[in-house]
């Protein structure tokens, strides 16, 4: 019980930081909660939407993947685990389109299609 009240505790203080704009408290009030094993869906999902914002994609994936293991049936950690791997996904044709000074045409035309989904543009 006091383990319940606890979690809770810590996450709604991560929250509150959150909600500050306070990132980095946040992130730290969850890696405490965390390293001692009481994370919650909800606490996972708050630090992917962290790490979103931080743009840290990797880590909003793995994130809100350990949130979903815990509720397959959160719709919105779906969301938003689909939105980073769209992220992810363009970043990497970006970079190769960066390093080989071009796409093949139906990489462009995907890498194209991504942005316009992202509401972005190459330019």
């Amino acid at each position: 019980m006091e383990q319940i009240h606890q979690q809770y505790q810590v996450y709604d203080q991560a929250l509150y930081w959150y909600q500050q704009g306070d990132l980095l408290s946040a992130e730290q009030r969850l890696n405490q909660l965390h390293s001692r094993h009481l994370q919650t869906p909800e606490s996972l999902q708050l630090l992917g939407h962290i790490h979103f914002r931080q743009q840290r994609l990797q880590a909003a994936e793995k994130a809100y993947a350990a949130a979903i293991k815990l509720d397959a049936d959160d719709a919105l950690n779906w969301h938003n685990l689909a939105l980073v791997r769209l992220r992810l996904t363009t970043a990497t044709l970006m970079s190769a389109r960066t390093q080989l000074g071009h796409l093949e045409p139906d990489d462009e035309q995907l890498l194209t299609t991504l942005l316009r989904l992202q509401r972005a543009s190459l330019q």
